[in-house]
Parts: C-alpha cells; sequence; structure tokens
C-alpha cells in the first residue's frame, strides 16, 4: 500500500483489491462501507447510551472543490492529463471556459489533517496486479465521498481512468448537490416571502437576501445584489395546454416574461435567450414524481450589452392542470460564474408547489 490508504478501510478491501469489474464495482463498495460505518456508529457512547453518529469533524471546501491524491510521478506522466481532459473540462453553457471542479492536486507525503477533511476526495495508484474503484462515505469528516483508484501498472492507468472517469465525475457532481442544499437549507428564509407563499410556493431554499421586486398573480421575481453578482429568479405559474413542444415553450414564456419585465440599460433594450448558443433541455422525474424539465444556457440583452447564464426548472402539475416554472438569471461580469450558478440550479430545482394561499 502507498502512504495514503482508505481508513477506516470498508470490510471487503482485501476481496476488492484483486481484479475485478471497475465500474460494477462502485455500489459494492459503498455498501461495504455503509455497512462498515454502522457498526462503528452503533458501539456504545457515555453513560452506556447508543451513540447514532461517529464523532467527525466537519468537511473542508466549498462545492465543486475535488482533492485529487497522486504521487507526483503518476499525475505527470498519465493521471495529470485524464484528470483535465475528464474532471476539469470546461462547463458548458457559461460565457467564458471554467472547469467542472476545482482541482487541488496533492501528493500523498502532502496529505494532512486539513486536507485529509476535504469534502472530496479521490486517490489515484498504482498496485501490481490489481484493479479497483473504492467508496467511502464520512472517512475522515462529514459530509464527505472519498474515493480510490487502484490500476494494476502505469501502462493500464490511462485506459483504466478513461473508463472511471466520466462516472466519477457524476458521483462527485451528485455529492456536491447533495452538500449545497444542505447548506442552502441552512440559510434558507423561514418562513418564505407571502408573495410566493401566495402564487402556491410551498416549499423553497430561498437564501437569506432574495428580496421580492414584482409579485403579480401567477408571478413573482426575486432580486439579490452581492459585491460581484445580480441574481435573479422568476417563479410563476400557467394553466397547462397540453402542447407538443413543451422544450421551445420554455423558452418563448421566459422570452415573453423578459421582454416584459426586464429592460437593459439602454432605451428599448430588454433581456432575451441566447439562442446563437443553443440552451441544453433534458427532462427528469422531480422529488415528487411529477414530469419536469430543465433548461440551461445564456441570455443576452437585446439592442444593448451585458448577459450571463441561466437555468430554469419547469414542473408539469398534470393534477392541478398547471404548469409551474422557476427561472434563475446570473449577472457577474467580473466573477466566476460556475460555482454561483450551482446555487441557483439547486434553489430553482428545490420549489414544491402546493395550494396557492389567500394571504
Amino acid at each position: 500500500m502507498s502512504a495514503w490508504t482508505l481508513s477506516p478501510k470498508p470490510v471487503c478491501f482485501t476481496a476488492l483489491v484483486a481484479t475485478a469489474a471497475v465500474l460494477g464495482m462502485l455500489a459494492l463498495v459503498a455498501g461495504c462501507g455503509a455497512e462498515n460505518s454502522e457498526g462503528r456508529e452503533g458501539a456504545e457512547g457515555k453513560e452506556g447510551k447508543k451513540s447514532q453518529r461517529r464523532s467527525l469533524p466537519p468537511s473542508n471546501g466549498t462545492h465543486n472543490d475535488l482533492t485529487i491524491i497522486c504521487p507526483e510521478g503518476l499525475w505527470n506522466e498519465a493521471a495529470g492529463m485524464a484528470v483535465a481532459e475528464i474532471l476539469g473540462a470546461p462547463v458548458a453553457g457559461l460565457p467564458q471556459a471554467e472547469p467542472r471542479f476545482g482541482i487541488i492536486h496533492a501528493v500523498p507525503q502532502k496529505i494532512n489533517s486539513l486536507l485529509r477533511r476535504g469534502k472530496s476526495l479521490l486517490s489515484i495508484e498504482v498496485i501490481t496486479d490489481s484493479t479497483a474503484v473504492l467508496e467511502v462515505r464520512d472517512a475522515y469528516a462529514r459530509p464527505q465521498l472519498v474515493v480510490q483508484v487502484i490500476a494494476p501498472s502505469l501502462e493500464a492507468l490511462p485506459s483504466l481512468l478513461a473508463k472511471v472517469l466520466p462516472e466519477l465525475g457524476n458521483r462527485f457532481a451528485a455529492h456536491d448537490a447533495q452538500v449545497l442544499r444542505q447548506k442552502l437549507k441552512e440559510r434558507s428564509q423561514s418562513p418564505l416571502p407571502k408573495e410566493l407563499r401566495k402564487i402556491g410556493v410551498a416549499e423553497m431554499l430561498l437564501p437569506e437576501g432574495f428580496l421580492v421586486t414584482l409579485s403579480k398573480p401567477g408571478l413573482v421575481v426575486l432580486r439579490m445584489e452581492t459585491k460581484k453578482s445580480t441574481q435573479y429568479l422568476i417563479v410563476s405559474q400557467k394553466a397547462a395546454d397540453d402542447s407538443p413542444t413543451p422544450e421551445a415553450d420554455v423558452i418563448v414564456d421566459r422570452d415573453a416574461l423578459l421582454k416584459s419585465y426586464f429592460e437593459g440599460t439602454a432605451a428599448k433594450s430588454h433581456l432575451a435567450t441566447e439562442l446563437l448558443v443553443p440552451p441544453t433541455q433534458a427532462f427528469y422525474t422531480a422529488a415528487n414524481g411529477q414530469r419536469a424539465l430543465r433548461t440551461a444556457g445564456l441570455f443576452k440583452t437585446v439592442g444593448g450589452f451585458g448577459g450571463g447564464p441561466f437555468v430554469s426548472h419547469r414542473i408539469f402539475d398534470d393534477a392541478a392542470g398547471r404548469v409551474v416554472t422557476a427561472d434563475a438569471l446570473l449577472f457577474a461580469p467580473s466573477a466566476k460564474k460556475y460555482r454561483l450558478l450551482m446555487e441557483l440550479d439547486e434553489i430553482a430545482a428545490s420549489v414544491r408547489w402546493g395550494a396557492s394561499s389567500p394571504k
């Protein structure tokens, strides 16, 4: 073993070091890590009481930070390039290039207590005649995701990384989203503004600082100003119409709202979706089981200057006969935008609708 290994080890560690199907192993190792964790958490605490959770320090690092533990030679010869091309690839839908993960490389000999507490850790190493991908949750801090990739040789490492890094990127991204939602929950407004509750928003992870700037039947616009950004949330609903083109309807509806309520700095200018860089769209199933559509792209100022990224989540509430949308816009010309957009994405996706309140 190298100077840095997963500790405490999952109970199935020895068997998994043998050559095996790498991607199929991820779920198995995660389960073993959970069983091992449950065994430790069941130990008796002070005064004979059962300890419900292990005593771990909080993890450090902001969302999309990723610490890579890898020997210098291995990093320079093979791992570094693969990590940069896959995990450090530019994020689509931004006006400038920003990596998907903020990569921090550290050699095993330099791992200290601070780095060990990183929210997301990935170890890459070579162990002769061994192939494995090991995953453990909350090994050194909480919340934390630790993954160790083991290749049987330097020559085999590039192909192994090409195979597993895309899936690991998705796993780290899901972990980031989970951590981010918890942080948003801790600083969200409670109760929600009465204007949101009036149009039927039952739940929403709305951080302090967002203020209502417009309230109309079926429409609420909120704004937050920071030193480096202006952020908008447009929460709206309309009657369902069984349209055969829901993807196009999202763009048409948001552009109508932008033209009506978002003027540019120049006379007769207004905001609109930038269609020269087509937005990305994907259907998914929302937490309540309803069909939903996520749209992400860029907005521009028609007849003026300025723009930025946006993300929207539209839910098709068939039972209530309505379509509800949370649309977020980010204007931050002098700042990196991806981390801010990640927050807005989670905020827009967090909206849960109920019956409209008359208050």
